[in-house]
């Protein structure tokens, strides 16, 4: 779908444009293009190989990913897959939602960033994981086990981007390797 696409790409560059960091809410809260938000986070998700009737659960990994799970639920459910979502606790360090014990999740988020001077609750970054490794401890902690992270909007240039994240778990040390997968990087959505 290059038209769905296109118009996925063109919403996204009125909020990214030159910010370096940006909600999304406009788009993923927008009646216009929220299914097509999903639909961009799941096709990234299988380009990356991930196998999304294993899927149980999509979890937010900040306030900017809640309106995105909605987005993926909905639209797994056009493709006749039942995700149930879930959200990180921004105060407590739990997880809101049904149970995952048992479920393959996706991590996903509007726009995880390479920029790390940027630090928000409202922002995940690449850099040095910190946000990513309590939260995948966590996730585990509950029992799920984590087949990717994704977010619609990605790092600066294609390049500069990893194709995988290495995790540690914060209680345990144990470390874990997944794919990242993302719409656009946000170098495409300038300009």
């Amino acid at each position: 779908m290059p038209e769905k696409r296109e118009e996925l790409k063109k919403a996204l560059k009125g909020e990214v444009g030159g910010n370096p960091f940006s909600d999304l809410f406009a788009v993923t809260m927008s009646s216009k293009t929220w299914e097509i938000c999903g639909e961009g986070v799941l096709d990234a998700l299988e380009e990356r190989g991930v196998d999304l009737s294993k899927v149980g659960a999509v979890g937010a990994l900040s306030p900017a990913g809640v309106p995105l799970v909605g987005c993926c639920m909905a639209a797994a459910k056009k493709r006749g897959l039942n995700f149930d979502g879930f959200s990180m606790d921004f105060v407590y360090p739990s997880l809101k939602g049904p149970l995952v014990e048992g479920k393959n999740v996706v991590l996903i988020d509007a726009w995880i960033s390479d920029l790390g001077y940027i630090q928000t609750s409202s922002l995940v970054t690449l850099t040095e994981h910190q946000e990513l490794e309590l939260d995948w401890s966590i996730v585990k902690d509950a029992g799920a086990h984590v087949l990717a992270v994704a977010s619609l909007v990605a790092g600066s240039e294609e390049g500069q981007i990893p194709e995988d994240l290495d995790l540690k778990d914060v209680n345990t040390g144990e470390e874990k390797r997944v794919p990242f997968a993302y719409a656009f990087c946000k170098k495409s959505l300038e300009g």
